[in-house]
């Protein structure tokens, strides 16, 4: 049974919805006191300005709220099944470090006995296409109210997980002590891409050999994946260490 070491956190972007939700009430106070308190003819020009900004800010809230929330719930989704995996491996979800001076957010964690799997939740309503090479996959949709087809470009997660992976084996390999960071340079880090949302078809870019599967094929693909034969296996005393250098007990 998955031993779940840390629970699901609110990413990190939900930190701009916030700033940007203070910065609309501040706005809007100050509309209305100079409105109150102040009593010239352009002052009603200024706090109208304040207005309109107030009603800016509130759309930009509202749709990075809206884009987050859609992401959490996804992210809730995959960390659901991985917790119920019966498999001995540790999970860890919501991780964020630094590295190379930025901070570095990664969906999940799993730690098994011979690899690590970093795995990247999208959440994506319509159809995606695109190719392991390309540099940007595509989303076909219909708009909710006109339902008008339209296309969006994305970058390609499998790139994203790539330098995802990147940074954590050099964070892990700077934090940890010098002998867990010399078998942490030799075990294998396996990317993992997976689609959750129910009404995301992801059949054209699904491809277990690179790690794009369906949420409800994940048990599946990580019970069945082998690493490569020269991958070493991580350790008892490893797990341990890269659990509590990533959540700090």
């Amino acid at each position: 049974m998955v031993a779940t070491l840390q629970a699901l956190r609110p990413p990190r972007a939900m930190r701009w919805v916030l700033r940007w939700r203070w910065i609309t009430f501040g706005l809007i106070v100050v509309a209305v006191a100079l409105a109150f308190f102040v009593h010239h003819w352009w002052i009603f020009v200024l706090t109208a300005c304040f207005l309109v900004g107030a009603f800016y800010s509130y759309g930009i809230a509202k749709h990075r709220g809206r884009i987050v929330g859609e992401g959490s719930e996804g992210e809730a989704l995959v960390a659901k099944v991985l917790d119920n995996l019966q498999m001995d491996a540790r999970v860890l979800h919501s991780i964020q470090f630094k590295s190379g001076d930025k901070p570095r957010e990664l969906d999940h964690l799993l730690i098994t006995h011979n690899t690590m799997f970093v795995i990247e939740t999208k959440y994506l309503r319509g159809r995606i296409v695109g190719d392991v090479i390309d540099r940007e996959w595509t989303l076909h949709k219909r708009a909710h109210k006109t339902r008008s087809r339209y296309k969006r470009a994305f970058y390609n997660p499998l790139k994203q997980v790539a330098t995802q992976i990147y940074h954590l084996r050099s964070h892990l390999e700077s934090n940890l002590p010098e002998r867990w960071a010399h078998e942490c340079s030799q075990i294998w880090i396996q990317g993992v891409v997976v689609f959750a949302h129910p009404q995301g078809d992801s059949s054209a870019v699904v491809n277990h050999e690179h790690g794009v599967v369906a949420v409800e094929n994940l048990p599946q693909y990580l019970a069945n994946y082998r690493p490569p034969s020269r991958a070493s296996r991580l350790s008892y005393g490893l797990r341990r260490e890269i659990a509590r250098v990533l959540t700090g007990h």
